[in-house]
C-alpha cells in the first residue's frame, strides 16, 4: 500500500487532452503529484492512471489469435498537473431537437426531453395516477436537467485510489438487452447457475467460445456484475468531443462497490453480513424518465422506501430537492445492479438468496481489470455499411472514438447509433455505426480505438470476415446470428 500521496497518471499530449488542459509532462514512468481535488472536484473523485501497471502506465498488447494483430499504441507520458478541469468558457450543449409529447408515453415532455412525474403528496408514487393525473396540482414533473445528458466534468484518467462515494443500490434482474448493446458480455459468468434455460444455454456457448470474457480477474469478481447508473451519467455531454448533444456514453466504465451498514460504516471480515467488494461494469442506463424514485439524481429522488439509511435518500450531497442545476462534481450516483452483483453483495455468492431490494453502499471508480483483449460484437457488416459494439476495454473502460481505415489509408470516425428517440437521450444505444456514404471498405479491416485519456490503439486486422465461422451445428449457427464476437488481438 502506498504511504505517500503520489499517483501515476497517464496522458497524451494530443488534441483530445491539450484542447482542455495544460499539462507539464515528464518522461515515461515518471510519478506525479497527487493533484488534490482539482478545480472541478472531479466527477468521481480524481485523476489517475488509465489503468496501466503502477509506475509504468503500461500497455498490454497483442496476445490475440490473429498473428497479424500487433498492438500499436501511440506513445504516452507520465504527466504532472490536473487532468480534470471544469472551464466555464467551454461550449455548452446545443438546444434539444423538437419532439412530440407522444414520444414520452406516461412521462412529461419538458424542454425537449421526456421526464418523470409523480405525486408530490406520495413519495412512493411513480406517476400521477393517484393524484389527479398529469397536469393536476399535485403532479410534479422532475426538472429536465435530470432527464437530458449530464454535464459532468470530463474524466480523462482513473487511478486505483479514487475517493469513495456513499449511495444505495437496487437490482433489476438479468438481461442481455442493455442500452450499451454489449449483448451477452457482462451477463455471462461460469459462477452463476441460470434458472432461465435460454439465458443459461446462450451463456454456456458464450463462455465456451470466449473464455476470457467469462473469466474474473485474480482478486475480485467482475463477470456477471453489471450496472446501470443514472441516465444523466450514462449519457453525457463532453465539450471536448464532436457533437452538440449526447456525445459521450459511460458504457464499459468500472466501479468497485461495497455494501455498508445502514449508518454507512463498513462490515468487517468475520462480521455477520460481511461480503467482499465487487467490481461492476456499466452496460445499461437507468433513465430518469422511467424511474423518478431512484434514477433522477441527488436531491431529485423522492424516497418512500428508504428511511433508515444514513446516505440512502436523498443521494449525497443534496439535502433538499434541487430544481435546475447540473450534476455537482462530487455528486453520488444511483447504481442499479444485476441480480448476480446484488446476490454477491448480500450473500457473498452469485447464486445466493437476495432478501433486500435496496441496500446501502459506497463505491468508487476503478480501472477496469478485465482479462483478455478488446472484442467487437459485429451486428452486420459489408463494404459500405457495418455496425458493432466494443467490449472488454481495460483501463478507462469506455471509448470516445472508433475509426475504420479506408483502402487509401485515411481513417473514418464511426458514430454512435443515431437511431434513438431524441426526446429520450438517456436511452441512446452504444453501438458504433459507419456514417452513410463513407465506403467502400475492404478486408481485412483495421480499427483504431481512442479512450478518454487520448490514447489510441490500432488493430490492423480487427475484422477479417463479415460472416461468422461456418458450422453445421444449427444451434451454434443461431448463436452466431445474434452474438458474433471478434477478438481484435489488442488491448490498452
Amino acid at each position: 500500500m502506498r504511504t505517500d500521496n503520489t499517483r501515476l497518471r497517464v496522458c497524451i499530449a494530443g488534441p483530445l487532452v491539450m484542447a482542455l488542459f495544460t499539462l507539464a509532462c515528464a518522461g515515461p514512468g515518471g510519478s506525479s503529484s497527487s493533484g488534490g481535488t482539482g478545480a472541478a472536484g472531479r466527477a468521481l473523485g480524481g485523476s489517475s492512471s488509465s489503468g496501466g501497471a503502477a509506475g509504468t502506465g503500461g500497455v498490454a498488447g497483442g496476445g490475440g489469435s490473429d498473428a497479424g494483430n500487433t498492438a500499436q499504441v501511440d506513445g504516452h507520458l507520465a504527466c504532472i498537473g490536473s487532468t480534470v478541469l471544469e472551464d466555464p468558457s467551454l461550449r455548452r450543449p446545443g438546444p434539444r431537437p423538437d419532439a412530440s409529447a407522444a414520444a414520452c408515453g406516461a412521462w412529461a415532455l419538458t424542454d425537449g426531453v421526456c421526464c418523470a412525474q409523480y405525486c408530490s403528496n406520495d413519495d412512493k408514487s411513480e406517476d400521477c395516477s393517484s393524484c389527479g393525473g398529469p397536469g393536476s396540482a399535485q403532479c410534479t414533473v422532475v426538472n429536465s436537467k435530470a432527464c437530458t445528458s449530464g454535464q459532468w466534468p470530463e474524466v480523462h484518467c482513473v487511478s486505483d485510489d479514487e475517493p469513495w462515494h456513499y449511495s444505495r443500490s437496487t437490482h433489476f434482474g438479468l438481461t442481455y438487452g442493455g442500452a450499451c448493446a454489449f449483448g451477452l458480455y457482462g451477463l455471462c459468468t461460469n459462477a452463476y447457475k441460470f434458472t432461465d434455460q435460454t439465458e443459461g444455454g446462450l451463456c454456456a456457448t458464450f463462455c465456451k467460445l470466449y473464455p476470457d470474457l467469462c473469466q474474473d480477474p485474480a482478486t475480485t469478481t467482475l463477470r456477471g456484475n453489471f450496472a446501470a447508473p443514472d441516465g444523466d451519467y450514462y449519457t453525457q455531454f463532453w465539450p471536448d468531443l464532436p457533437g452538440d448533444n449526447d456525445n459521450y456514453l459511460s458504457c464499459g466504465e468500472c466501479f468497485e462497490l461495497v455494501r455498508t451498514n445502514d449508518d454507512g460504516t463498513d462490515y468487517q471480515p468475520g462480521d455477520i453480513g460481511y461480503t467482499p467488494p465487487v467490481v461492476l461494469q456499466v452496460v445499461d442506463s437507468c433513465p430518469c424518465s422511467a424511474n423518478s424514485k431512484w434514477c433522477c439524481g441527488s436531491g431529485r429522488d423522492h424516497c418512500g422506501e428508504v428511511s433508515e439509511f444514513k446516505y440512502g435518500c436523498p443521494l449525497p450531497p443534496a439535502l433538499v430537492p434541487r430544481t435546475s442545476d447540473d450534476p455537482e462534481p462530487n455528486e453520488s450516483l444511483h447504481l442499479d445492479l444485476s441480480d448476480i452483483a446484488m446476490a454477491r453483495l448480500q450473500t457473498g455468492d452469485a447464486n445466493g438468496q437476495m432478501v433486500d431490494g435496496v441496500i446501502p453502499t459506497r463505491y468508487r471508480r476503478v480501472p477496469c481489470p478485465v482479462t483478455g483483449n478488446i472484442y467487437i460484437l459485429l451486428k452486420n457488416g459489408g463494404e459500405y455499411y457495418f455496425a458493432f459494439s466494443v467490449v472488454n476495454v481495460s483501463g478507462l473502460g469506455s471509448l470516445v472514438n472508433v475509426e475504420a481505415r479506408l483502402p487509401s489509408g485515411d481513417w473514418v470516425s464511426l458514430i454512435r447509433d443515431p437511431n434513438y428517440t431524441q426526446a429520450r437521450p438517456q436511452e441512446r444505444f452504444g453501438t458504433w455505426v459507419l456514417p452513410q456514404g463513407a465506403g467502400p471498405f475492404t478486408l481485412p479491416l483495421a480499427l483504431r480505438f481512442t479512450d478518454p485519456s487520448g490514447r489510441t490503439l490500432v488493430s490492423e486486422q480487427a475484422i477479417t470476415s463479415w460472416t461468422p465461422p461456418a458450422t453445421t451445428d444449427a444451434n451454434l449457427a443461431n448463436f452466431y446470428s445474434q452474438f458474433y464476437y471478434i477478438d481484435t488481438g489488442v488491448q490498452f
